[in-house]
C-alpha cells in the first residue's frame, strides 16, 4: 500500500483498501486510513473515504487528554481530511474548525523541526499551505456561488495559486498534495496550465503512468464540448500529450521507433490544425476552441510568452532530425522549413534561433565530411545569423551563461570560414547587434587567435578587441599582455596594435598594467631559478643529446639577459656580484667555439656553468621568504592603481582596484617553487594569490572555463541542482607563456598534508606501504605485471589505509558536522571523478587534491595533464580513469561506493551526456586552439620530436640535482622542442589536426557510453589491451552505447583495479 500511495497508483491501492479494509485489525486500520483517505480522495469516491477518515481522531484536545493520549497534540491527517469532507458537503464553518485543529497538531512539529532541518520541516511546511489553501477554498466557493468565477477577487485568488506552486520545490509529491486541495473548487480543465507543468514534471521524474493519467483526465471530453459537437482536447494539451509519447518511445538506431513516428505524425497534423485557425473566419469558434489566437498560448516547459506554435514548429524539427539522422537532402529541407517556422512565429525566442544554429552547423559538417564543400557557405551564414540571435535573445532572458556553446561555436564558424564574403558581412552585422559584454567569457578564445593567416579574420578580431578594450579595458589587459609577450612576431604585433588603440583612451591603465605585470613576471622566476632551470635544461641536451645548437639556444637569451638590461633590483645585483664574474667567462668560452669550434672552448665553459649551478642549487631553498623592496622595488611603490585587482573584474560590477602589494612573498617548498603574493584591494580586502613560474597556464584558464559551463549544467538540472553539485574554481591569470596568477582557495589543505600530518601525530611512518613494498621485492619496477599484483596486495593488507576516514572525523566538532561533510567529500569526488574522466584529466596523486577545511568538498589543482596525456606516456602510463584508491572509498559512507558515489556519478554522467552538444562545443574550442593543442602530441608521432624527447632527464644529476622517486614522470617533451620539431617536420600540422580529431572523437565516445571499445581510444594499443584485460571491452552495443549505469560501473571498476594501480608510479601513491 504504501509503494502504490508513493506511486500515486490510487486506482489500485483504492481497491486493495476496500478489499483489505473489513478483515483489518483495528490497529492496522489507523495505520491504513491516511493512505486510503487519500486514494478514495483521488478517485472521488467520498463514501468510502468519509469510512476511512472517521477512524482517524479529529484533533479534539479535550477527547485526546481524557483518553490519555501518547500524542496530546494528535496527528494532523484526521482533521485535515474531515475538513476536506466538510467543504465536500458545504459545511463551511465546520471545516474551519477542522483547520484550527490541524494547525494546532501540526505546530508543535513544525517549531521543533523548522530549527533542526529544513528538509526535515518540509512536509509539515506542505501541511500548513495545504490548511491556508483549505481556507482559501472556502473563501472562493463562496465567491462564485455569490457572483461567478471571472469575478476579480476569484481571479486574484487563482493568479495567487498559479504563482505560489512555483515557489514550491519542483517535487511530484508536493505539487500533487496543493492541487488535490485546488481541485476541490477548481477543476483541472479550468487549470490547464499548471496541471499540464504537473504532467511534466511527472514525466521527468520517471512517473509515467502519473503523467498519463493527468492528461488524460485533461483530454476526457466534457457535456459542453459533446453537446457544442467541437473538439474539445486543447492544442496545448495535445502537444503535451504527444510529447509523453515520445519520450515513452524508444532510440531506436536501427529503425525507426513507431511510437516515437506516430507521435510526429500527430505532431504534423497538429501544426496544420493551428495554421489553418490562423486564418480562420469564425473567431468566435476559434476562440472558444483555442483561445482566440495560436500566438497566445504559453506551455508547461519555459517562458510561458512563447507561442505555441512555434514551440510545436521547433519540436517538429528536432524530431524529424532525431528520426532521420543521416540528413538527406530531402529532410534536410523538412527540418528546415520546420525551424524556420519557429523563428517566423517567435522571432526573439533564443531556444528557436539556438536550434536553427546547430541544425545549419549540422549540415556543414555533413556536406564537408560527404566531400561537397562548395555547398556550405549558404548554411554557414545562416548558422551564424542564427547564433548571433541566440546569443543576443538568450543574454536578455536568462544571462550569458546558457549561450556559451553557441558563442563557442560560432567562434569556430569564424576561424574556419571567415574569409568568405557573405560570411564576414554576416559578422560584421552580429557583433553590432550583440551586447560587447558577450565576448568577455571567450576572451582567451579570440586573443588565442589574433595572429590568424586569414586577413579578413584577423581584421575583424583585432576591431572586436579595439571595442570590447573601449568598453571593458580592464579585461583585456592581463589577457593582452600575455599575447605581447609571445615568441611569435606576428602575434605580438598583432597583440600590441590592439594594446595601443587602448592606451589611446586609458593610458594610465595601460602603463599599470605592463608595470605590475613585468614585475610580477620578474618576481615569479628570479635570475637564480632562470638560470638554474636553463642551465639544467643546456646540461640535458649537451650532454644526453649531443645537442651543441640546442644548448647555445638555451644559454644565449640568459647571458643576452645579463649584459643588455643588466640588473634593476638588489636582489639581481647580488646576482651579478656572485656569478657575473664566471658567467661572463663562461660567455666568452661559447663565443670563441662558435668561432673556432673548439671542444676545449665548451668543456671550459661547462666547467664554470657546473660551478655557478652547485652554488645556486645550495642557495635556492634557503630562499623561504622574499622581501619586495630586494625583488621589486616598483611593486611595493605601487598604490592606488586604477587597474583592477587580478580575476576580480566583472561586467557591471564596481571595480576592485589595487591599492597595493604586501612587502613580503612567501616561497612554498616544492619543485617549481611558487610563492603566496598578496594585493590589497580597494574593497577592503586582502586578495592572495600563487605566484607560479616555470609554468603555462592557459591550459588551466580553459579548464576552469569549462568547469564554469558543467556548473551551469548542474544548477539547470532538478536532480543535482537539489543535492548543490558544483565544482569548486579559483581564479587563474597567464601573465606571460610561462608564468601566472593562481586564486587563493584558503581553507585547504592537500590530501598528502592532511595523511602526512595524522602519520606523524601517530608516530607512524609516512611511506609505510612503500617500505612494506621494497622489503617484499627490493626491485619492485622490474617486476612482472602479476607479480607487482602480489606485492601490491600485501602492502594493502599490512596497512589499515583509513587515514582520512579518521582525519575526517578528528577535525569535526560535532557528529552531525562530521556527516555534512563526509557527504560533501563523497559527493563533490564524484563529480570531479566524471568530469576529469571526460577531460582526461591525470596525474591525481595525492598532493593534486586538496579537502576543503570547513565544508569537506573536494579540490583539484594543476590541470597540465589532459586529454588522457598521462594515459598515453612512455613511462610509467595511468591505467585508472579518476583516482578512487582505498582510503578515498573507506572515508565515503559505511557502504563505501554504493550510495551517495555511485548515484551522484550517475547523476553528473546524465547530465554530461543530456547536454553533450554544449560540452562538445567548448571541447572543441579547447582542442583546437593554437596555444594549447601542441600538448596533443604524443612522443614519437613527428619523427623528430621523439629523438628530442627520448632521453629526457640524462644530465642535471650529475650537477647536484638528484631524481627523486617521488616525481612524475615527464610529460612528453617541453615546447621549445615541440617547435623545434615542427619547424622542420612538414608532418607536424598533419598530425596535429589527426589528434585533435581523435581526441574530438574519444569525448564524443565518452558522451554516448561507446568509450569502451577497443578502437576508441586515441592512445596507442595499450588501452585496447587494459580495456580486454579488465573485462571492460565486452557488453557493449557499439551502436546505441552504454547505458548510463553500466559506463558508471566500468569506470568504478577500472578505478579500484589493483591490476590499474600497482602500474602506477610510487609519487602517486596507488596505496593510500
Amino acid at each position: 500500500m504504501r509503494c502504490l500511495a508513493e506511486l500515486a497508483r490510487w486506482d489500485e491501492l483504492n481497491d486493495l483498501c476496500k478489499e483489505f479494509w473489513t478483515r483489518a485489525e483495528p490497529g492496522a486500520r489507523l495505520e491504513m486510513a491516511p493512505m486510503a483517505a487519500n486514494a478514495a480522495w483521488n478517485m472521488g469516491d467520498w463514501e468510502m473515504m468519509a469510512e476511512y477518515v472517521s477512524r482517524l481522531d479529529d484533533g479534539d484536545e479535550w477527547k485526546l487528554r481524557n483518553l490519555n493520549s501518547s500524542n496530546p497534540e494528535g496527528s494532523s491527517d484526521g482533521p485535515f481530511f474531515k475538513a476536506v469532507l466538510s467543504i465536500r458537503r458545504g459545511k463551511y464553518d465546520e471545516a474551519r474548525v477542522y483547520i484550527e485543529r490541524a494547525r494546532r497538531c501540526v505546530a508543535t512539529d513544525l517549531s521543533a523541526l523548522v530549527l533542526e532541518s529544513y528538509d526535515r520541516a518540509y512536509s509539515n511546511m506542505v501541511r500548513v499551505q495545504q490548511l491556508s489553501e483549505l481556507e482559501e477554498v472556502i473563501d472562493y466557493s463562496l465567491i462564485v456561488a455569490t457572483t461567478n468565477a471571472s469575478d476579480s477577487r476569484a481571479a486574484l485568488i487563482r493568479k495567487m495559486w498559479h504563482d505560489r506552486i512555483r515557489g514550491t520545490k519542483r517535487n511530484v509529491e508536493v505539487w500533487h498534495a496543493l492541487l488535490a486541495v485546488r481541485a476541490l473548487v477548481l477543476p483541472p480543465k479550468e487549470d490547464v496550465d499548471t496541471w499540464l507543468n504537473f504532467a511534466s514534471l511527472c514525466r521527468k521524474n520517471g512517473r509515467i503512468n502519473q503523467s498519463r493519467v493527468t492528461l488524460e483526465n485533461l483530454m476526457t471530453p466534457t457535456a459542453e464540448s459533446i453537446a457544442l459537437q467541437r473538439p474539445s482536447i486543447l492544442p496545448q494539451v495535445m502537444y503535451a500529450y504527444l510529447k509523453y509519447l515520445w519520450f515513452t518511445g524508444k532510440d531506436h538506431k536501427h529503425g525507426m521507433d513507431q511510437t516515437r513516428v506516430g507521435a510526429f505524425k500527430g505532431l504534423q497534423e497538429l501544426a496544420s490544425e493551428l495554421d489553418r485557425a490562423q486564418t480562420i473566419e469564425d473567431t468566435a469558434w476559434a476562440s472558444r476552441t483555442y483561445g482566440g489566437s495560436m500566438l497566445a498560448w504559453g506551455t508547461s516547459d519555459d517562458d510561458e510568452t512563447i507561442p505555441l506554435l512555434a514551440r510545436v514548429y521547433l519540436r517538429l524539427g528536432s524530431w524529424h532530425w532525431l528520426l532521420e539522422p543521416d540528413l538527406e537532402e530531402s529532410s534536410v529541407q523538412g527540418i528546415l522549413h520546420a525551424l524556420q517556422r519557429a523563428t517566423t512565429y517567435a522571432p526573439k525566442w533564443a531556444k528557436a534561433w539556438h536550434k536553427w544554429a546547430l541544425f545549419n552547423t549540422a549540415v556543414v559538417t555533413n556536406y564537408i565530411m560527404g566531400g561537397h564543400p562548395g555547398v556550405v557557405h549558404g548554411y554557414v551564414e545562416a548558422a551564424v545569423k542564427g547564433y548571433f540571435f541566440s546569443i543576443a535573445y538568450a543574454s536578455t532572458s536568462k544571462g550569458g551563461d546558457d549561450s556559451l556553446q553557441d558563442i563557442l561555436r560560432l567562434l569556430t564558424l569564424w576561424f574556419s570560414y571567415g574569409a568568405s564574403n557573405e560570411v564576414r558581412i554576416a559578422l560584421e552585422e552580429g557583433f553590432k547587434f550583440v551586447n560587447i559584454d558577450t565576448w568577455l567569457v571567450v576572451l582567451p578564445q579570440i586573443i588565442a587567435r589574433i595572429h590568424s593567416n586569414i586577413p579578413a579574420v584577423r581584421e575583424l578580431i583585432q576591431s572586436l578587441l579595439i571595442r570590447i578594450g573601449s568598453g571593458h579595458p580592464q579585461a583585456l589587459m592581463y589577457p593582452l599582455l600575455v599575447a605581447c609577450k609571445s615568441i611569435s612576431s606576428l602575434r605580438r604585433t598583432a597583440a600590441e596594435q590592439v594594446v595601443n588603440q587602448v592606451r589611446q583612451h586609458s593610458p594610465l591603465l595601460v602603463e599599470q598594467a605592463q608595470l605590475v605585470s613585468k614585475e610580477l613576471i620578474r618576481v615569479a622566476i628570479l635570475w637564480h631559478e632562470q638560470w638554474h632551470e636553463g642551465l639544467e635544461e643546456a646540461s640535458r641536451l649537451y650532454f644526453g643529446e649531443h645537442n651543441v645548437e640546442g644548448m647555445l639556444q638555451v644559454l644565449m637569451p640568459l647571458h643576452k639577459l645579463l649584459k643588455k638590461e643588466g640588473p634593476s633590483t638588489i636582489q639581481e645585483n647580488n646576482f651579478v656580484q656572485n656569478y657575473g664574474r664566471e658567467l661572463e667567462e663562461a660567455y666568452e668560452c661559447c663565443t670563441k667555439y662558435r668561432k673556432t669550434g673548439k671542444e676545449a672552448e665548451l668543456n671550459q665553459a661547462w666547467d664554470l656553468y657546473y660551478h655557478v649551478f652547485k652554488r645556486i642549487n645550495k642557495q635556492l631553498p634557503s630562499l623561504t621568504t622574499l622581501e619586495l623592496q630586494n625583488v621589486s622595488p616598483a611593486l611595493l611603490n605601487a598604490r592606488d592603481l586604477v587597474l583592477a585587482v587580478p580575476g576580480t573584474y566583472r561586467a557591471g560590477a564596481p571595480v576592485i582596484t589595487i591599492t597595493g602589494f604586501a612587502p613580503q612573498l612567501i616561497v612554498i617548498a616544492s619543485k617549481q617553487r611558487p610563492r603566496k603574493c598578496t594585493i590589497h584591494g580597494s574593497d577592503g580586502e586582502d586578495h592572495a594569490f600563487l605566484l607560479k613560474g616555470h609554468e603555462d597556464l592557459r591550459q588551466d584558464e580553459r579548464v576552469m572555463q569549462l568547469f564554469g559551463l558543467v556548473n551551469t549544467l548542474l544548477a539547470n538540472s532538478p536532480h543535482t541542482a537539489e543535492k548543490d553539485l558544483s565544482i569548486r574554481r579559483y581564479a587563474v591569470i597567464p601573465l606571460s607563456p610561462n608564468s601566472g596568477l593562481i586564486g587563493w582557495v584558503p581553507n585547504c589543505d592537500t590530501l598528502h598534508h592532511l595523511i602526512r600530518e595524522y602519520r606523524e601525530a601517530k608516530k607512524f611512518a609516512v611511506n609505510t606501504e612503500h617500505r612494506l613494498m621494497l622489503g617484499f621485492a627490493p626491485d619492485y619496477d622490474n617486476l612482472t605485471l602479476i607479480a607487482k599484483i602480489e606485492v601490491f596486495q600485501h602492502a594493502l593488507n599490512e596497512t589499515a589505509g583509513d587515514d582520512l576516514a579518521k582525519v575526517l572525523w578528528l577535525k569535526s566538532r560535532t557528529s552531525e558536522v562530521w556527516l555534512s561533510r563526509r557527504t560533501n567529500y563523497t559527493r563533490s569526488l564524484a563529480v570531479m571523478s566524471m568530469v576529469g574522466y571526460l577531460l582526461g584529466l591525470g596525474d591525481r596523486h595525492p598532493s593534486n587534491l586538496m579537502l576543503h577545511r570547513v565544508s569537506g568538498k573536494i579540490l583539484h589543482i594543476d590541470f597540465g595533464d589532459c586529454f588522457e596525456a598521462s594515459m598515453n606516456r612512455e613511462k610509467f602510463p595511468e591505467k585508472v580513469p579518476f583516482r578512487l584508491t582505498r582510503m578515498l572509498v573507506k572515508a565515503m559512507e559505511v557502504s563505501g561506493i554504493e550510495g551517495n558515489f555511485r548515484s551522484t556519478c550517475e547523476n553528473v554522467m546524465q547530465v554530461l551526456r543530456a547536454n553533450k552538444d554544449s560540452v562538445m562545443a567548448m571541447m572543441e574550442a579547447f582542442v583546437h586552439d593554437p596555444l594549447i593543442n601542441w600538448r596533443l602530441f604524443n612522443m614519437n608521432e613527428v619523427p623528430h620530436v621523439g629523438s628530442l624527447a627520448t632521453n629526457r632527464g640524462l644530465a642535471g644529476d650529475g650537477y647536484g640535482g638528484s631524481s627523486e622517486i617521488h616525481s612524475p614522470p615527464q610529460r612528453g617533451f617541453s615546447k621549445r622542442e615541440f617547435f623545434q620539431a615542427a619547424g622542420h617536420a612538414n608532418d607536424a600540422n598533419d598530425v596535429l589536426n589527426e589528434r585533435a580529431v581523435a581526441v574530438m572523437t574519444r569525448m564524443k565516445n565518452k558522451l554516448t557510453g561507446r568509450d569502451f571499445t577497443p578502437t576508441s581510444s586515441f592512445g596507442t594499443a595499450a588501452t585496447a589491451a587494459m580495456l580486454d584485460r579488465s573485462g571492460l571491452g565486452g557488453d557493449h552495443d557499439s551502436e546505441s552505447g552504454l547505458s548510463i549505469p553500466v559506463q558508471v560501473q566500468k569506470l568504478i571498476d577500472q578505478a579500484v583495479s589493483h591490476e590499474n594501480l600497482c602500474q602506477s608510479y610510487v609519487g602517486w601513491c596507488p596505496f593510500w
